[in-house]
């Protein structure tokens, strides 16, 4: 293919590809995602052993067992469907907020569309900031240097000059250019990196895959199980229908098929309500990640001030320029510098207007060597102006040493501006010689009005936080020090200093506030914290801000940032609004902690139904199959499924993070309470049978009932956190006090108690099922006080 003309492509041209394909869109169809999401929920484990088995129990007349364990089947099935497509469609609607731009020639005119709208041999422009969302070669480069370290892992900018091949994923750093784009869509590098933050995914989180691991060791028990069943029955020990009872009921009784519901539930819910207050959750992974954390990094720029730079003072260093001569340079530099998106630039622009003058040379700023340069020319001169960081062009500033201390101390930012005497060509990296320094220019940006409250809000929630500057200690010092926090008293450490640290993992922990950092050093604080054992989030919105992002445990993007800081990110600050973090922290360890309530509940049914079942199936104490199918799902409904799922919906607020992994903390309780459950259910199932000769409707009834009642307990138990505080849920503490009237109303209801094979109890057996029970519960609360609880994390 012959390179476009600087004109681009044609409306026509533009047509044709899409009309073949050559769009460079990743996704598929909407309706794609709609039957991936149906497919999940439809074609379970728990759904492939229960249709058959419904069948089954149809064709043999058993249709109260096939009722219930279809409606069962089907609830779970459409309320995760129902919860998952909603939240879907929300999630597209906010999305459109923060679609990544590219910004191409067509007819000769650039136009901004959306990354899924570049076709094959469209000309493409590139400045810093922006991630190349298309393979292609490089037909303009002015100064241009792309990070590819999210493609590579190298963590130095490439310069790349015209006619070399650029990679999607990659972004611009400095300079910048134009390029066609020669490889669309899923034939583009890293097409997956620029089209995360269209697309809808189902992405697991350390909970759901923890889950996902519970319910795959106990489908496979529960289908050993109904290989077993299935031995009996051609043993003639058993037969079919009997059989098909068995299976149904261990399937509905030994598989959480309700916990991964309630985690997509409560997840995607949070994605919404985090959504509309501002802050778009990219992946949905990320809410459990909000719940983790303990420490937040943020750059100043832009999260602690509102980076609305304005110029304040223009201090003049030479006596050989009077101030309006200056001034001239300065403005003549502002509208000559190629970094014309620069907040510094813009800012010295808009005071100081705009000049005629003609750019000959530039160089970008580089974060790296922290100044730009430009050679100007106007009628009758030639000079090469040069604006950057005090320290980087010159090692002092003679006697206006005190005035820079003093402009640095009120908070400002302060950059020099100097002039070279040389006439050599300008070299990127190295600064120009014979500078004659011409002024200090000082530009304000104001500290957020929130700023103080958001940090006291985190801090209430036990998370510190450390904020991470590229500019001079002295001046992010000053524009922390009105938050009257403990960290603004502290000292201010630099770049350097944490180079020089010999445990720099001690160093990062010890300080709250870094100035002149650089890009990768902000790298090298969030990996210090996390060998720390800190789950750490980071706040950016420039193009530097890329990497630690990525690193963190949590990337956050303001929505004014970079196209490439958004991208790369888990959570987007969609109204630059900062006070937004503390509620979506909040709001994830909510989740979390709603989560690991309802594991619980599930778990802990599965744990005792196993053991009756298994104490079943070796004849220990000759007792009869614990449930019928229909007996489950009146259990699984009462006092697991519907309060599991009405606990996803609580929005009471966590207080600190809860670090104990999910499997020590729920499997540990689910495990010590669910095998003191069944030993109180074998006692009841053996005693009915053995000693109060009870028939077996009468002895399951009683087992129920007092699963039941136990049910009860580990319901309030959850709620109120195991005794450590009281719920301030107190409706969901009431809804458990109507369920025992509730069943009862269904054992002693002709209707209900013929459908659920309940035998109404007398007021005898409701003693001895009592009488039972409460020893149960009791030492189902003291094994929560032996020491070997501390081996499972708790």
């Amino acid at each position: 293919m012959t390179a476009p003309p600087a004109t681009g492509l044609t409306a026509i041209e533009v047509a044709e590809r899409v009309r073949r394909g050559e769009v460079n869109r990743t996704r598929r169809s909407a309706w794609a995602d709609y039957g991936v999401i149906v497919s999940r929920h439809a074609f379970t484990v728990f759904n492939l052993v229960v249709a058959p088995t419904a069948v089954a129990l149809f064709s043999f007349g058993d249709w109260r067992a096939g009722v219930s364990v279809t409606g069962t089947a089907l609830a779970n099935t459409l309320i995760g469907l129902a919860q998952e497509l909603r939240a879907k469609r929300q999630l597209d609607r906010l999305a459109i907020l923060t679609a990544q731009k590219a910004r191409v020639v067509r007819d000769g005119r650039p136009h901004e569309i959306p990354v899924d709208d570049v076709v094959l041999g469209d000309l493409v422009l590139l400045r810093v900031g922006e991630t190349v969302v298309a393979d292609g070669t490089l037909l303009e480069s002015q100064y241009l240097e792309v990070d590819e370290a999210l493609l590579t892992g190298e963590s130095d900018p490439v310069r790349r000059g015209a006619g070399e091949r650029v990679l999607s994923g990659s972004i611009c750093v400095t300079g910048e250019g134009s390029y066609r784009a020669e490889k669309v869509g899923s034939a583009a590098f890293a097409q997956r990196v620029t089209a995360d933050a269209q697309r809808y995914s189902y992405t697991t989180s350390p909970i759901t895959r923890a889950s996902n691991r519970i319910i795959t060791a106990l489908s496979i028990a529960a289908l050993a199980l109904c290989a077993l069943y299935g031995a009996l029955y051609a043993l003639g020990e058993i037969g079919a229908e009997h059989m098909f009872r068995m299976i149904a009921a261990t399937v509905v009784s030994t598989i959480p098929q309700g916990l991964v519901l309630t985690a997509t539930v409560a997840f995607t819910i949070g994605a919404v309500v985090i959504g509309r207050r501002g802050a778009l959750v990219q992946r949905l992974n990320a809410v459990e990640a909000m719940a983790a954390v303990d420490v937040v990094c943020t750059d100043k720029t832009g999260t602690l001030t509102s980076n609305r730079l304005k110029l304040d003072t223009l201090r003049v260093l030479t006596d050989e320029l009077p101030e309006h001569e200056v001034r001239h340079r300065l403005a003549q530099f502002a509208c000559a510098s190629i970094d014309r998106d620069n907040k510094n630039i813009q800012a010295i622009r808009a005071a100081l207007g705009t000049v005629p003058v003609e750019a000959v040379e530039h160089l970008p700023f580089n974060a790296r060597t922290r100044f730009s340069a430009a050679r100007v020319r106007e009628p009758g001169a030639e000079r090469v102006l040069v604006l950057g960081a005090p320290e980087a062009l010159s090692p002092g500033v003679g006697r206006w040493d005190a005035e820079l201390n003093r402009l640095q101390t009120a908070g400002l930012r302060v950059l020099l501006f100097a002039e070279s005497t040389a006439a050599a060509p300008l070299e990127p990296g190295t600064l120009p010689p014979a500078l004659q320094l011409l002024a200090l220019v000082a530009l304000a940006d104001e500290l957020r009005p929130d700023a103080a409250a958001v940090l006291q809000a985190l801090s209430a929630q036990g998370i510190a936080f450390k904020a991470i500057s590229g500019d001079n200690p002295r001046t992010v010092q000053a524009t922390v020090a009105p938050l009257n926090l403990p960290m603004s008293r502290e000292p201010v450490v630099s770049g350097k200093d944490l180079d020089a640290a010999e445990d720099p993992v001690a160093f990062v922990r010890a300080h709250s506030v870094f100035g002149r950092v650089e890009p990768l050093q902000k790298v090298a604080i969030v990996e210090a914290l996390q060998k720390g054992g800190a789950n750490v989030a980071m706040i950016g919105d420039g193009v530097n801000d890329v990497l630690p992002i990525k690193k963190a445990d949590l990337g956050i993007a303001m929505g004014e940032g970079s196209p490439a800081a958004k991208t790369v990110s888990s959570l987007v600050l969609e109204t630059n609004d900062f006070a937004v973090l503390p509620e979506a922290i909040a709001e994830g360890r909510t989740i979390v902690r709603n989560l690991r309530r309802a594991g619980k509940l599930f778990l802990t049914k599965n744990v005792y139904s196993m053991a009756f079942i298994v104490a079943y199936a070796v004849g220990l104490f000759d007792i009869p199959f614990p449930y019928l199918p229909q007996q489950v799902t009146l259990l699984n409904w009462m006092v697991i499924g519907v309060p599991a799922l009405l606990m996803a919906l609580t929005r009471e607020r966590s207080g600190a993070a809860d670090k104990t992994p999910f499997l020590a903390d729920v499997g540990g309780f689910a495990l010590r309470t669910g095998l003191v459950f069944a030993g109180c259910g074998v006692a009841l199932l053996a005693l009915g049978k053995h000693v109060w000769d009870v028939n077996e409707d009468t002895q399951r009834t009683m087992l129920l009932t007092a699963l039941i009642l136990l049910g009860v307990t580990v319901l309030w138990r959850v709620l109120n956190g195991d005794g450590e505080r009281l719920t301030t849920d107190r409706w969901l503490v009431k809804l458990s006090l109507v369920v025992v009237p509730i069943y009862a109303g269904f054992m002693y209801w002709p209707l209900s108690a013929d459908f659920f094979r309940l035998a109404p109890l007398s007021g005898s057996e409701w003693l001895k099922v009592l009488a039972v029970a409460a020893p149960a519960f009791a030492v189902s609360r003291l094994a929560e006080w032996i020491p070997w609880r501390r081996a499972l994390g708790r």
